[in-house]
């Protein structure tokens, strides 16, 4: 089977590949270049967790290799240059995290408790944490704990829990003043599965509490959210249901309108990884289908993405 490219990929330029598959990597830019470490990919049906680090080079259009993580590491959240928590496949960690691309990353402070599939967003100088789990192999036990790492500490104090409950897989992005989080999975323990949502919530930074803000327009988990600027956030792909499988849509919020308007499809149904750079948004590799992840790379510029007027 090949990669699940969408048919309403108008705008979106294809760009060299990652050098391997990779879903729950860690990514951003720096500059007009990206760089990528961790993460994990399937082969012969196993599950690969992954240590190498890469750096996309603007100037030559291609990826180029840096020293590897001394350890494996995925699904950690992160936003900016900074990530907390994370998982190695076999343990969760509670590290929080600042990336370089000259050096490997370094440890800053702790988080209160190891954490995997949590959802974070940098702003005004903290990091903030939203729900995940104790451990990736197991749902049940996710969390509704929220921390705020403030720039200089060694802790992450709690902050009130997420109004949703227990949540992975949150969307995050830090907007003016606010931070954002949309949909996301829970346990259902009645029926032990796992139940995708569609509930949305701004946490002010000021008041430290959270405000219900309208619910996104499905029930979803891995959709990824990245700032465009300080009124709008751009969310795109995610999976569904077992029916509908992955998505390829994509909307924008509006912080002050308090809506959501249709954006440029996805040109790949997948939990993809958006990272903006000054003037272009990127959606690299993820999750595309069960046991197996994609090395795609695409960029649109984020002038096609806003509404026109």
């Amino acid at each position: 089977m090949t990669t699940a490219i969408s048919s309403a990929s108008e705008g979106w330029q294809r760009m060299p590949d990652l050098p391997e598959p990779n879903g729950g990597m860690i990514c951003f830019a720096a500059g007009e270049d990206i760089l990528v470490a961790g993460g994990t990919n399937w082969e012969s049906d196993s599950k690969r967790w992954l240590s190498k680090r890469w750096r996309f080079d603007a100037k030559a259009n291609s990826w180029k290799p840096l020293p590897p993580l001394p350890a494996p590491l995925g699904y950690a959240a992160g936003d900016g240059s900074f990530t907390a928590g994370g998982s190695d496949g076999q343990k969760s960690s509670d590290a929080v995290l600042e990336w370089k691309v000259d050096h490997l990353p370094q440890q800053l402070a702790r988080l209160p408790q190891p954490l995997t599939l949590a959802g974070a967003g940098f702003a005004d100088d903290r990091l903030f944490v939203i729900g995940g789990a104790a451990d990736i192999a197991d749902f049940s036990t996710v969390t509704a704990h929220c921390y705020e790492w403030r720039s200089g500490l060694k802790e992450a104090p709690r902050l009130p829990d997420y109004p949703a409950g227990p949540t992975a897989l949150v969307a995050v992005a830090a907007g003016k003043g606010r931070v954002f989080a949309f949909t996301g999975a829970t346990w259902e323990a009645a029926g032990k599965q796992v139940v995708n949502r569609n509930a949305a919530f701004a946490f002010d930074l000021a008041t430290k509490a959270w405000k219900p803000i309208r619910p996104y327009p499905f029930a979803a988990r891995g959709v990824t959210a990245v700032a465009l600027d300080e009124k709008r956030v751009f969310l795109a792909g995610g999976f569904k249901s077992a029916e509908e499988g992955f998505t390829d849509e994509s909307f924008i919020y509006d912080t002050t309108s308090d809506r959501y308007e249709p954006s440029a499809r996805l040109p790949i149904r997948s939990m993809v990884h958006l990272i903006k750079t000054r003037d272009w948004l990127w959606a690299l590799g993820g999750e595309d289908r069960p046991k197996h992840r994609s090395a795609a790379c695409w960029r649109i510029r984020v002038s096609e993405l806003l509404p026109k007027r």
